[in-house]
């Protein structure tokens, strides 16, 4: 049977927002912080949507599917954790419900009758469930096409700090070769690369660690801002070091942005992060003379214009409403 087609299921409701950026941005850090808020669940990891859109993108996935699968995916997520079914209990992950603002309430949800009950408690309740992704802008026209308009967070962060941190976590060299490493993988080749080395056209081979790690992070932040750029989405533009620095002003228009409120437990939240931090100067001086010594001439001027223009006017994202 062929003749046929996949159909969305009917949310059951629209309140997830997205808290998104590449790897080593913070997003985790801002995810928690946000799971103070008021009517906030605990924080979810969006793998789902992190996999199908570039499968979408390159047409390896039916768009219909993708749409499907995802809205399934989303209708369970909220079920679930009306019931505590599948919801994360270990104690020190970001993940946890020990790490939501009010622990107590899964436990007691355990307790809950399965059935159409949940989904009135759901409707009375209007909760709002964080998940948080990797590299979504990159492929914020993909989510267009699929019709999700969830409000969006997106976090930047200096390219600098960014391809420092890739190489310290070793993501210049341990793709296809880490079993704990969950980004999608593709084959070139007869090689194995992440799947956003289907966006750049040029051989990464002959390139060393550091050199990678600046290839990528330069075409997924330079992917990332081009979307935004034309994106007239719900989306919040904030970086690591507002979020780090300015810590209570820009958790506020967070919060305003998502239409909740922070509370006493925002502060708890804040203080337990150890934020305001302190900027260095030094510390990011050492890094650039790392990256320096460990990369071509002509590869560490394209990271250096990339570091200016972000530093400049946060890649001209802050003239544009967003």
């Amino acid at each position: 049977m062929k003749n046929f087609n996949y159909f969305p299921a009917k949310f059951i409701t629209k309140n997830f927002i997205l808290i998104d950026g590449i790897s080593r941005t913070g997003k985790l850090l801002l995810g928690s912080l946000i799971c103070s808020f008021d009517r906030m669940e605990s924080l979810e990891f969006g793998e789902n949507f992190e996999h199908l859109l570039p499968a979408v993108k390159f047409k390896k996935v039916n768009k219909r599917f993708a749409k499907a699968f995802l809205h399934n995916y989303l209708n369970q997520l909220i079920y679930n954790k009306f019931i505590s079914r599948n919801v994360n209990f270990r104690l020190n992950d970001r993940t946890s419900i020990e790490q939501s603002r009010n622990p107590k309430i899964y436990y007691k949800r355990l307790k809950n009758l399965d059935g159409d009950i949940v989904l009135g408690r759901i409707q009375k309740e209007e909760p709002i469930i964080p998940i948080v992704t990797h590299d979504l802008c990159v492929n914020l026209d993909t989510l267009k096409i699929l019709n999700f308009n969830f409000k969006m967070i997106e976090i930047l962060r200096s390219p600098i700090e960014i391809v420092y941190s890739w190489y310290k976590r070793g993501l210049g060299r341990r793709y296809g070769k880490d079993k704990r490493i969950f980004t999608l993988l593709i084959e070139k080749k007869k090689k194995i690369y992440p799947w956003y080395n289907a966006l750049i056209k040029k051989n990464l081979d002959k390139e060393n660690e550091i050199e990678k790690c600046i290839t990528i992070v330069e075409t997924l932040v330079k992917n990332s801002v081009s979307k935004l750029r034309k994106s007239k989405s719900k989306i919040f533009v904030t970086t690591y070091d507002l979020i780090t620095q300015d810590t209570r002003n820009e958790i506020e228009k967070i919060s305003l942005f998502l239409n909740t409120k922070t509370n006493n437990q925002t502060y708890k939240f804040i203080k337990k992060e150890n934020c305001p931090i302190n900027y260095n100067e030094e510390i990011l001086k050492k890094k650039f003379l790392f990256i320096q010594k460990k990369s071509s001439i002509k590869k560490f001027k394209k990271l250096i214009e990339l570091e200016k223009q972000y530093r400049k006017n946060l890649y001209s994202l802050r003239t544009i409403k967003i």
